[in-house]
């Protein structure tokens, strides 16, 4: 016998409820669903749209958060994106971390140096930021040096404390004057090096004068004579 049910103050979802009930215990799809990408549950035309489906297209959607800070709260599976409002960055879920995934570029002006025989010192550097995930980095820098009357050098272009790149200046020309300046211009690069993820990443400019009869060199503190550029992508970009 069917219980006899009054629905005289039940409200429209509760009502709709009872008749999806007596139809089925789960509403079904008027036609099956089919596949797109990495979802098989997706509605075709005319049917229904299952709870399962739209929260596992809302995953796959690039969500908005304030702050990366609240990014990082959000415990998403791997390969969800998210964009910081704050910045306008936009961010990629990997192996459990955030990335940024929007290039990250960055320059840095030199400083001005009068180096001593044979000590390395630093013309410039930047920090590349912390980040929650490996990316690559295209990395250069331009130098005018001015080395007087017998000195030579060596240039290096260092990322994370390695030499990426180098070129040794040779010793300048002996008919000047004592003292007179030798200007040399060196730009150097280099290309899709991996960064570290976890930790800030240094990318400097370091510079060895050798003299001969006493001779020494200088840098200048301006950018267009003296500056080191990073461009970095995520992994695989």
């Amino acid at each position: 016998m069917t219980d006899i049910v009054d629905t005289a103050d039940l409200t429209v979802e509760q009502r709709l409820a009872l008749l999806e009930a007596r139809l089925s215990p789960a509403p079904q799809a008027v036609v099956p669903p089919i596949t797109i990408g990495s979802l098989t549950n997706v509605p075709a035309p005319g049917s229904q749209i299952a709870a399962q489906w739209a929260q596992d297209a809302s995953r796959m959607l690039v969500h908005q958060f304030a702050t990366i800070g609240a990014i990082a709260t959000w415990a998403a599976p791997n390969g969800s994106f998210a964009v910081a409002l704050d910045t306008g960055v936009v961010y990629r879920r990997f192996a459990g971390a955030w990335g940024q995934y929007t290039p990250w570029t960055g320059s840095a002006a030199g400083v001005a140096v009068n180096f001593s025989t044979t000590v390395t010192q630093q013309a410039s550097v930047l920090n590349i930021p912390i980040d929650g995930c490996t990316r690559v980095a295209d990395i250069s820098c331009f130098l005018r040096l001015d080395l007087f009357n017998t000195s030579s050098a060596q240039v290096e272009l260092r990322f994370d404390g390695v030499s990426a790149a180098t070129y040794t200046v040779p010793q300048t020309n002996i008919s000047l004057p004592l003292g007179a300046n030798w200007p040399w211009s060196v730009s150097l690069q280099a290309s899709n090096i991996t960064v570290p993820a976890g930790r800030t990443v240094p990318v400097a400019v370091v510079v060895t004068v050798a003299a001969v009869g006493g001779g020494v060199g200088s840098t200048q503190a301006l950018a267009h004579l003296n500056r080191v550029d990073a461009t970095v992508f995520p992994k695989g970009y």
